[in-house]
């Protein structure tokens, strides 16, 4: 069992796909290679993974502490959006949609798959770059599954601007492995990028130079992470793709793009001495949380209200890393976690609307717990949940955040926030509220899928239990990863 064996996963379904089954073997290759994947995933990373860093490819690829979280995140979330997919796409989708469509689409689920996970088990800095880039052109398809004019510019929009993104990226890429050239004499060919070799020589690099780095990497990742101002392709990505493609947008690809400015973050704490990148993500985080509530507070489309949500958890993500300190960077990195099921759980909901009452705007949808008592229930539960309201597991992860605010005593920062959620919890409520409670048409309900319902199900049950009780593997995981990230080896 290695990381090479992983990665071979979506890299072998996704060509599966590509065979021109009958759809009902489509539909089952394309779950099952979901649940191998997932299978994999959490034997390598809680068995195999328990002590030290695997690494693979004379040390390109790598996973640690840090690595595993979001592999299991990606797997686990991909194998609930394939099976939501399964009836979503392969069963509801009609005769409209051929075959020749579907398998398009499942090809593409597992390449975007493939390019996360080659994201996180990146030790190179290069190849990392790369996998993030390699996210941005298999999604782009994705987004753009049905060929509507609304989706290709949707799908346009997020391929140029995470394109121009990507590229100031690379520039701090180079000026770090400049930094290493000039400073580490004796280093040999593609070592000097990564991770953990620059690391380990932190010190000798130039810390003026790694500022600058920062800077686009921040910069540049932030745009795929969804960091305001860098945010405005999420939105209409979001709202145009199916659900559960949104799901593995907001709740993995905003993650993946995450972790590389974590990567970057901890690699410039250790080459500078100083707070820098700290400050950066603090200011950045709560930029990133004000400005998505006008919009949280004034939105027409459900699903581009969960997609300002995702810039709002993503800047709370930063914020959390940006006070650092063992709470800090445990704050954040479980709301990575509760964020990715929460988030899924709300796009899956948004598929069931949008099945159910064929429209996406708040205005249009009235009534759901009248219509469908269950959606009802696991819909505003869901708002609930991301509004950061108790017993949900958001709540114990933004707790955590201002807490090491308090700790760390940044009373500005941790007063703005708690303003800001506040009021975008007046937002959601006011939505959600009208959405479920209203008085609705009393027109019938389309036939029920037990699949899909099943996903919104075992949705529930993890955000209700995180709340409450934190698996043992996965808290240890979480505080062997907030060690990496406050520069103790895992």
């Amino acid at each position: 069992m290695s990381i090479p064996w992983l990665l071979s996963v979506p890299l072998c379904t996704s060509l599966l796909c590509l065979i021109p089954w009958k759809r009902q073997v489509t539909r089952f290759v394309f779950i099952a290679g979901s649940l191998a994947l997932a299978a994999m995933a959490f034997i390598l990373v809680f068995r195999y993974g328990r002590g030290a860093s695997l690494f693979a490819f004379g040390g390109n690829l790598m996973m640690d502490a840090l690595s595993g979280i979001f592999v299991i995140l990606i797997a686990s979330v991909g194998l609930l959006a394939s099976i939501y997919a399964g009836d979503y796409l392969f069963r509801q989708a009609g005769p409209n949609t051929s075959p020749r469509r579907l398998r398009r689409y499942a090809f593409f689920f597992h390449v975007f798959i493939f390019t996360m996970l080659l994201t996180v088990c990146s030790n190179n800095l290069g190849v990392m770059w790369i996998a993030i880039e390699g996210t941005t052109l298999a999604s782009a398809f994705l987004v753009n599954v049905d060929d509507k004019k609304s989706s290709i510019e949707a799908a346009w929009k997020y391929l140029i601007l995470c394109t121009v993104g990507i590229a100031l990226a690379l520039f701090g890429i180079i000026l770090v492995y400049y930094s290493a050239v000039s400073r580490l004499a004796g280093g040999e060919g593609e070592i000097l990028l990564n991770w953990t070799f620059l690391l380990a020589k932190a010190q000798s690099l130039d810390p003026q130079i790694m500022k600058l780095a920062f800077i686009f990497i921040l910069v540049g990742y932030g745009t795929k992470a969804g960091l305001a101002p860098f945010h405005s392709w999420l939105p209409d990505a979001h709202s145009q793709a199916p659900g559960p493609v949104s799901a593995l947008l907001s709740g993995v690809l905003l993650s993946c793009a995450t972790f590389g400015i974590v990567r970057f973050h901890i690699l410039t704490q250790a080459a500078t001495g100083t707070s820098f990148s700290s400050v950066l993500l603090i200011v950045f985080g709560l930029l990133s949380v004000a400005v998505a509530v006008p919009f949280i507070l004034e939105q027409s489309d459900y699903k581009r209200l969960l997609a300002y949500s995702s810039v709002e958890h993503m800047g709370l993500a930063a914020i959390g890393f940006g006070f650092g300190g063992i709470m800090g960077n445990y704050g954040a990195l479980l709301h990575i976690v509760n964020h990715a099921f929460t988030k899924s759980l709300l796009f899956f909901s948004a598929g069931h609307l949008l099945y159910h009452f064929q429209t996406k705007h708040i205005k249009g949808i009235q009534g759901i717990f009248r219509k469908n008592a269950f959606l009802g229930i696991v819909f505003f539960s869901g708002i609930l949940a991301i509004s950061g309201m108790p017993p949900f597991s958001m709540f114990v992860s933004e707790f955590s955040i201002l807490a090491a605010g308090f700790l760390d005593k940044n009373f500005l920062v941790c007063f703005m926030l708690l303003f800001f959620l506040t009021l975008i919890f007046a937002g959601f409520l006011r939505h959600a509220s009208q959405m479920t409670f209203g008085a609705g048409p009393q027109a019938p309900s389309p036939k029920r899928s037990v699949l899909m319902d099943s996903v919104l199900g075992v949705g529930m049950i993890l955000i209700l239990m995180m709340g409450f009780y934190i698996p043992a593997p996965l808290n240890q995981l979480i505080q062997r990863a907030s060690q990496v990230i406050g520069g103790v080896s895992s």
